[in-house]
């Protein structure tokens, strides 16, 4: 998992999404989060913003942990050829 791109999910997490930062760490399951299924779809819309290409949430909702989702992210945005998130 790419630091930029779990730190990034971490800040929309906390700041954009008001998630407690102390439930906000890699091994933390979505239902540990708080992740519901519109909260992905909120998360989905706030990182297809700031990444420049389209997340859908049931792509999200296949990840089971915050690793994971940081891992997809990072997946994707090496296949759009985007650039690190700063």
């Amino acid at each position: 998992m790419a630091g930029d791109t779990y730190e990034l999910l971490r800040t929309v997490l906390i700041d954009d999404l008001q998630f407690l930062e102390d439930d906000v760490v890699p091994s933390a399951t979505r239902t540990e989060v708080g992740l519901d299924s519109v909260a992905m779809t909120e998360l989905a819309t706030v990182l297809s913003t700031r990444l420049g290409f389209e997340i859908h949430d049931y792509e999200l909702l296949d990840a089971t942990t915050v690793a994971d989702v940081a891992r997809l992210l990072e997946e994707r945005r090496l296949a759009a050829g985007a650039v690190s998130p700063q």
